[in-house]
C-alpha cells in the first residue's frame, strides 16, 4: 500500500512549490551533497504526485541550483544565529522550505509567512512545533507585523526570502523595506536576486511555458537587483552586511559537469544572481 497521503492539485503554486522540494531531495541521494535535506526526502515520499513531470522536464537541469540556493541561506542564518542568542528569523514565503530543521541551533524562533493555501498544505507535512509557527498570510498584508509584535519584541530578527522577492514588482518592494525599516530598525534581511539580464532571459522562457500551458503570468520575474546599494533609494541607511555571487561559494566538488563548471563561473563573474545581506 503506498504512503503518499497527500494529495496536490497540480496548479502552478503547488508546481513551484515542488521544484525547489525535489531539489533538496534529490541532492539528499548524492553520495557527497551540497546540502543534505533528509527530511525533504521523507516529504516527497508522502505526496501523491508525479515527480517526474520535474526530472522530465527542462527544470531538472536547474536543480543544483536550488541544492545551492539552499546552503548559501543555511550558512548565512548559522551566522547570524551563532552570534544572537534567542533569536527570530522570519521566513517570507516558506512554502515547503525546511531550513529551521536544517540549522535550529535549540533557541532560535522560527515564524513561517505564506498564502493561506500554501500555509494549510505545509501544516500537513511540516507541523508546527514549539518554536516554529507558520502564518497565513501575504508577505504583502502587512498586518503580519501586529501578529508577530509580541514574539519579536527584545530579540535580534533577521527576515529572510528565498526565492520570493523577484516575483513581486518594486513598488510592492519598496513597501516591505520600508515597513521593515520602521518596525524593525537594526533588523537584518537576506534574500537572492538576479540582474537585469539574467531575469530577462528566464521570463523569456518562462512565456514558452505560458504558451504550452506550463507556467502562467504568475511566475514571471517582476524585480532585479544588482547590488544591495540600490536599496539605499528606499531605505537610506540600509548597510550591507555582505553580498556575493550565488554561485561563488559552492562545496568544492568532482561530479559537476562542464556545463555546470562553465555556469558557475559566467554567474559569478557576471554577477548574475546574488545572495545579498543588509542590515536596516
Amino acid at each position: 500500500m503506498s504512503n503518499r497521503d497527500i494529495k496536490i492539485d497540480v496548479g502552478q503554486v503547488q508546481e513551484t512549490l515542488m521544484l525547489p522540494l525535489w531539489a533538496r531531495a534529490r541532492e539528499a541521494e548524492k553520495s557527497n551533497p551540497i546540502v543534505c535535506d533528509t527530511l525533504a526526502k521523507n516529504i516527497i515520499e508522502r505526496i501523491d504526485y508525479d515527480f517526474s513531470r520535474i526530472e522530465e522536464s527542462h527544470m531538472a537541469e536547474h536543480q543544483g541550483v536550488w541544492a545551492i540556493r539552499a546552503y548559501n541561506f543555511d550558512n548565512i542564518v548559522k551566522e547570524f544565529l551563532a552570534n544572537n542568542s534567542r533569536a527570530v528569523v522570519v521566513n517570507f514565503g516558506a512554502g515547503l522550505e525546511t531550513t529551521f530543521q536544517r540549522v535550529d541551533e535549540g533557541t532560535v524562533l522560527w515564524i513561517n509567512i505564506d498564502l493561506p493555501d500554501v500555509a494549510a498544505l505545509r501544516q500537513k507535512l511540516i507541523p508546527d512545533s514549539e518554536r516554529e509557527t507558520t502564518i497565513a498570510k501575504s508577505i504583502l498584508d502587512l498586518t503580519w507585523t501586529d501578529d508577530i509584535s509580541r514574539l519579536t519584541q527584545g530579540r535580534p530578527t533577521m527576515f529572510m526570502a528565498a526565492g520570493v522577492l523577484c516575483y513581486f514588482d518594486a513598488r510592492e518592494i519598496e513597501i516591505l523595506f520600508r515597513k521593515l525599516a520602521a518596525t524593525y530598525p537594526s533588523s537584518h534581511v537576506v534574500f537572492d536576486s538576479m540582474s537585469w539580464l539574467p531575469a530577462w532571459g528566464s521570463n523569456r522562457e518562462i512565456k514558452r511555458c505560458m504558451e504550452s500551458g506550463e507556467a502562467d503570468s504568475s511566475t514571471l520575474i517582476k524585480w532585479h537587483l544588482k547590488r544591495a546599494s540600490g536599496l539605499r533609494k528606499w531605505v537610506d541607511s540600509i548597510r550591507t552586511v555582505e553580498e556575493y555571487p550565488m554561485l561563488s561559494r559552492v562545496p568544492a566538488r568532482n561530479d559537476f559537469n562542464k556545463r555546470e563548471t562553465l555556469q558557475i563561473r559566467i554567474v559569478g563573474l557576471f554577477r548574475f544572481y546574488n545572495m545579498i545581506h543588509v542590515q536596516l
